[in-house]
C-alpha cells in the first residue's frame, strides 16, 4: 500500500493539470493596426494627386513648365473637369504651351477648334507673346479659307456692274410739257454703273460700301430748230452702305438677301441751245441740285467661275428722292408767257425697280 499511494498522487496531479488546460480562454490573435494618415512617409507616398486646374495650368505655363501644362491640360479637357468659359481659356493655355514647345502645327490646329465653337474668338495680343500670335494668325487664315471652301463666309471683294433701272422724274417731265405743246415723253433711262467695295463682318454677313451714277433724259416737244427747244438730263449719285446676308451654302452659286441706306446727290441740267436773248441766239443751261436720302433692298445671285473671279446679277427696289432742288431762281419760267413753266419746286426722282450685272473678283485670301 505504501508503493501505490505516489503512483496514484501522480495520477490525480495530471488530471488536474489537464483540467485546468481545457478550462482556460483562448486569447485571439493580434492584428497589427494600420498606420495613421500622419505615421509617416510611407502614408506621403499614398496622397492622392492633386487635381487638375485652369489656375495649376497657368502656374506650370508661367513657370516655363510648358509640357506638364499640355498634359494638364489635354486630361481636363478629355476628362470634363474644366467647364462653361472657362473650356476656351484652357484651349488657348494649351495651344500657347504647344507653340513654347514648338509642335507648331498642333498649336495651330488648338486655335481652329476655338474658332469654330466661337468664331469670335481673338486672343488678347497685349498679354499673348508675338510667337504665339503668329501661330493664331496663321490658324485663323486657315480657319476662314475652310468657311470660304464651305461656302459659309465671302472673303474681301471689289466689284463693279452695270444695269437698268426706273426714272420717272414726273416733276420734269410736268415741266417739260408746259411748253404750249404736246406732252414730253417720260424720262428715258440710261445705262446705271457703279462699282462697290465688300468687307466680311462674320460668317454670313458682309458689308458693302457703293457709290453709282444714275442718269435719264428727255425732252420738250417744241421742233428742235425753235428757240426755247429744251432738253433735260437727271443725275443722282448715291453713296450707300449695305449690309448682306448669304442664304446659301454652295461654295459655287452665292444668293443673297441686302439692304442700305445712304445720302444721295441730284441734278438736273437743262439745255436751251438756241436761247434768244436781247436779240441773240445765245446757248443757255440752267443747272438745279439738292442732296438728301437713298434707301433700298434686293436680292443677289451670284456665279464663281473661279476661286478669285465671279459673275453677278441683283435686282432692288429703291428710294432715290433727294427733294426739292435748288434752283439759282425758282421763279424763273422756262416758257416765256407760260406761268406753268415756272422752275418752282421741283425734284430728281429715280425710285423704283432696278436690274444689274456685274463681275467681282475677290481679293481677301
Amino acid at each position: 500500500m505504501r508503493r501505490s499511494f505516489p503512483f496514484f498522487m501522480s495520477l490525480a496531479l495530471v488530471a488536474l493539470v489537464a483540467t485546468a488546460a481545457i478550462a482556460a480562454p483562448v486569447k485571439p490573435k493580434l492584428e497589427p493596426k494600420p498606420a495613421s494618415p500622419a505615421s509617416g512617409p510611407a502614408s506621403m507616398s499614398a496622397a492622392p494627386a492633386e487635381k487638375p486646374s485652369l489656375a495649376k495650368a497657368r502656374e506650370l505655363y508661367n513657370d516655363a513648365k510648358f509640357e506638364d501644362a499640355n498634359k494638364m491640360l489635354t486630361a481636363a479637357l478629355h476628362d470634363g473637369l474644366i467647364l462653361g468659359d472657362d473650356v476656351t481659356k484652357a484651349r488657348e493655355l494649351r495651344a500657347r504651351a504647344l507653340v513654347k514647345l514648338g509642335r507648331r502645327v498642333e498649336a495651330k490646329e488648338g486655335f481652329k477648334t476655338i474658332l469654330r465653337s466661337d468664331e469670335m474668338y481673338r486672343p488678347d495680343a497685349n498679354a499673348v507673346p508675338p510667337d504665339e500670335m503668329d501661330v493664331f494668325r496663321l490658324a485663323f487664315r486657315e480657319y476662314q479659307s475652310e468657311q470660304v471652301e464651305a461656302g459659309k463666309r465671302h472673303p474681301a471683294s471689289i466689284g463693279v456692274w452695270y444695269g437698268t433701272g426706273q426714272a420717272v422724274n414726273q416733276d420734269l417731265v410736268d415741266l417739260a410739257s408746259s411748253a404750249g405743246v404736246e406732252p414730253a415723253d417720260d424720262f428715258k433711262a440710261s445705262a446705271e454703273f457703279g462699282y462697290s467695295v465688300r468687307l466680311p463682318i462674320k460668317p454670313r454677313w458682309s458689308v458693302e460700301f457703293e457709290i453709282s451714277r444714275l442718269r435719264a433724259d428727255t425732252q420738250d416737244k417744241l421742233p428742235v430748230a425753235r428757240n426755247a427747244h429744251t432738253t433735260y438730263e437727271a443725275y443722282e449719285t448715291p453713296i450707300i452702305i449695305s449690309v448682306l446676308r448669304d442664304l446659301s451654302t454652295s461654295p459655287q452659286w452665292h444668293f443673297s438677301a441686302f439692304g442700305g441706306a445712304g445720302l444721295i446727290a441730284s441734278e438736273a441740267v437743262l439745255q436751251d441751245d438756241k436761247a434768244l436773248i436781247s436779240g441773240r441766239i445765245i446757248p443757255t443751261q440752267i443747272i438745279g441740285r439738292s442732296t438728301g436720302a437713298y434707301a433700298h433692298i434686293g436680292i443677289e445671285a451670284e456665279y464663281r467661275l473661279q476661286p478669285r473671279l465671279a459673275l453677278s446679277g441683283r435686282v432692288l427696289a429703291r428710294t432715290a428722292n433727294a427733294g426739292k432742288l435748288k434752283w439759282p431762281r425758282d421763279d424763273f419760267e422756262v416758257y416765256e408767257s407760260y406761268p406753268v413753266s415756272k422752275l418752282g419746286s421741283r425734284n430728281v426722282d429715280f425710285s423704283g425697280i432696278a436690274a444689274h450685272v456685274g463681275i467681282r473678283a475677290y481679293i481677301g485670301y
